[in-house]
């Protein structure tokens, strides 16, 4: 069984933990064009195509970046526009977020955008209806629901296997898959990308995948700055977004290299296409609490 492999096209100081402003962005240095070129040569040495959440932002900026991802043959989504955390916003700032990241990739790509994640696996469960918007948008799959809670997000409860959501009593015209995990007597370990597959020995994360692969689809997911080891460091943060930001760094291109060896991926569109949709088993997703107004000014 092949597994999907995932790359979340961000640059290094756009991460929800670090928690900067979009309006000083600018005076960071910008290193995803590098990093996500390093991403496709990794890719392109063992033959695997992908799929590349790009942030809409990044994309705006570096055309070239998301033109080479797809002339490398690699699938292109949404990562939503400014990196900001679904749980965060209000259903219409996340509507304009996304038609904000949708325009701008289609612009570029010349293709219809299917696919999203939301940044830090964000949407939970008062913000289940923006799956509902995501279909009015035209997103086939999404991957934003994370099945274990973290500081940041997670939804503990949701299946650990792609289903297709019922929000409200409505079925929606949509494949949730979310974030891997490894489902271990009554544990649940996440191993599958990010902090986690830094934080696991190679081997460990290679059982895991095997061990999942015996009952479902495994999906990886890296982001560019994790291969590079290099990138500026941030001084007085608290110590768990130290530690998330920068553990492990220079073992990174190594572990994904030896299960770029070792396994066979996909994209996400193969893995559907591989599949019929009414195969998938419905899952009622329980909305929690009203939506609450989210932050103005989401974009710079």
């Amino acid at each position: 069984m092949a597994s999907i492999f995932t790359v979340d096209v961000e640059d290094w100081y756009q991460t929800n933990g670090l928690n900067i402003e979009p309006s000083s962005w600018s005076s960071y240095e910008d290193r995803v064009y590098r990093n996500t070129m390093k991403v496709l040569e990794l890719l392109g040495r063992f033959g695997v195509s992908a799929t590349f959440f790009v942030l809409g932002c990044v994309a705006q900026k570096h055309p070239g970046l998301v033109r080479e991802i797809q002339r490398a043959g690699h699938e292109i989504g949404s990562h939503g526009g400014w990196h900001q955390m679904v749980n965060r916003m209000s259903l219409r700032q996340f509507r304009d977020d996304l038609r904000f990241s949708i325009d701008v990739l289609q612009y570029i790509t010349g293709e219809p955008v299917r696919y999203y994640r939301a940044p830090s696996w964000s949407i939970s469960p008062d913000r289940y209806a923006a799956l509902s918007i995501m279909e009015e948008e035209g997103i086939v799959c999404d991957s934003s629901l994370q099945p274990f809670r973290t500081p940041l997000s997670g939804n503990k409860g949701v299946p650990v296997h792609p289903f297709r959501p019922v929000v409200d009593g409505r079925r929606l015209n949509l494949l949730e898959i979310p974030s891997t995990v490894l489902k271990w007597g009554g544990a649940t370990i996440p191993f599958s990308g990010g902090f986690y597959l830094r934080f696991w020995p190679s081997w460990f994360s290679s059982w895991a995948l095997r061990h999942v692969h015996s009952t479902r689809v495994g999906m990886i997911y890296i982001h560019p700055w994790e291969l590079d080891p290099d990138f500026p460091r941030l001084k007085n943060l608290p110590p768990l977004i130290q530690l998330a930001q920068y553990y492990n760094l220079r073992s990174m291109e190594k572990k994904v290299a030896t299960l770029l060896e070792h396994y066979s991926f996909t994209t996400m569109g193969q893995f559907i296409a591989a599949h019929s949709f009414p195969e998938f088993e419905l899952h009622s997703l329980q909305r929690s609490g009203v939506p609450e107004p989210g932050h103005e000014g989401i974009r710079p």
